[in-house]
């Protein structure tokens, strides 16, 4: 497959529909697992960072840090537009979706409970690649990925102490993808086509952790160091591969099954690699905070039936910060908005043709408070770079803009007056 990439500008860009032609890899890309639009502005900044009405599931020792008496929910979509492009073609690719849903709530004092869902992973290209051979003449290979992996998740948090809290996440991950690989020959009537497809159909479960310090330095000053886990697991799935061969009109599409070639159905087991995670953040009350986030996960790991892909280990570095000029002001609305500015670089899992598949980006946000309420309307944005126009490979410009709502509201209060 790494060769795969080389020569595909010619006619990679010959189809209608594009998401990402790297994720043809693993199981399809692998998404942002921030469940929270805050925390997209500020680079996504993560491991160590809390505060009124934020559900932070990146480290789920944060949950412990939300008010006993309080009932979280958190939701967003999102809108994405691409430019796509090699060293000499480009094209435009535009989708909106849902991203994410939480809500979380205190059981005790000492004790939060979390749960929600957002997709895991997406898969979703189609490629081109034309060639001749003199005994056959012209034929073109086509290469078409659907579907991706979802999960929910439940997760809870517990004081140890002052200073100290744990966290779990436990994620039932589900759904399924259908990759396709055609050949067939636009110029004969005499050569037969063929197509291979594979169909993986997911249902298991997968685990992370963290760990939460934080202590006071002065007034309400606070620094937080957090660190968190992702367990390596083997999710089980079951893969239909079906290959027949057909005669295919290259222009509409339009397909005649001659025979079936070859069709079984098994279980199978794949290998997802373990993570880790660290963080420092300074945060200022309500006024403002920072922080500073670095992960890896062992991609190298992967493996279906325990055969690896051409996957190496990553990292992410990820800096932000926000602030509020005056969170008590009444008469001047705008000083009461949080805004936020960001940035990360990123080490991506894919190594093609001696280049690393590298993402960059840098973000801002804000929260627009609702009147007499704690809800606010949370907007970000990310301008990023991923991939390389190099050695024939693609390159993807975007523009990502996250559009939630946070629900805060207090439970069990008694009211004073009617």
């Amino acid at each position: 497959m790494v060769t795969l990439f080389v020569g595909l500008g010619v006619d990679v860009f010959a189809q209608a529909d594009v998401d990402s032609p790297y994720s043809l890899f693993g199981v399809g890309q692998v998404r942002d697992k921030s469940m929270n639009v805050r925390l997209k502005g500020m680079g996504g900044v993560a491991n160590a960072m809390f505060g009124l009405g934020m559900i932070n599931v990146e480290n789920p020792a944060t949950y412990a840090k939300i008010d006993s008496l309080a009932f979280l929910f958190d939701a967003s979509i999102y809108f994405k537009s691409s430019m796509f492009s090699t060293s000499n073609l480009s094209e435009r690719s535009a989708n909106a979706s849902f991203d994410y849903v939480s809500m979380a709530f205190g059981l005790t004092p000492w004790w939060k409970l979390a749960l929600g869902a957002q997709p895991y992973s997406a898969t979703g290209y189609t490629m081109l690649v034309n060639g001749s051979q003199p005994e056959v003449g012209n034929y073109t290979n086509r290469f078409k990925g659907t579907g991706g992996l979802n999960q929910a998740f439940v997760g809870t948090a517990f004081k140890l102490g002052k200073h100290l809290s744990i966290g779990a996440n436990g994620y039932f991950v589900f759904g399924n993808t259908k990759t396709e690989t055609t050949l067939y020959f636009p110029d004969s009537l005499y050569m037969i086509g063929s197509r291979r497809s594979v169909d993986l159909m997911v249902k298991s479960f997968m685990f992370d952790y963290g760990l939460l310090y934080d202590t006071q330095i002065n007034d309400d000053l606070h620094l937080s160091v957090g660190l968190t886990y992702t367990q390596s697991v083997k999710l089980s799935g079951v893969q239909t591969l079906f290959v027949r061969s057909i005669e295919e009109d290259a222009d509409t599409e339009i397909e005649y099954t001659i025979d079936t070639v070859f069709n079984s159905t098994n279980r199978t087991k794949i290998t997802m690699p373990q993570g880790f995670g660290g963080g420092i953040a300074l945060q200022k009350g309500d006024r403002w905070g920072v922080g500073i986030d670095f992960n890896w996960t062992q991609w190298s790991k992967f493996a279906r039936e325990g055969v690896t892909e051409p996957l190496q280990n990553s990292w992410k570095v990820s800096v932000g910060g926000e602030f509020v000029p005056r969170h008590s002001s009444i008469s001047n609305y705008f000083t009461r908005v949080t805004y936020r500015f960001g940035g990360f670089y990123e080490q991506g899992y894919l190594n093609l043709n001696g280049y690393n598949i590298n993402k960059v980006g840098v973000t801002a946000g804000m929260s627009l408070p609702l009147p007499k309420t704690l809800s606010k309307v949370n907007l970000a944005i990310e301008l990023g770079q991923y991939g390389t126009r190099m050695a024939g490979l693609i390159q993807e410009r975007y523009i990502r803009a996250d559009v939630g709502v946070s629900v805060f509201e207090h439970w069990f209060m008694k009211r004073k007056y009617r």
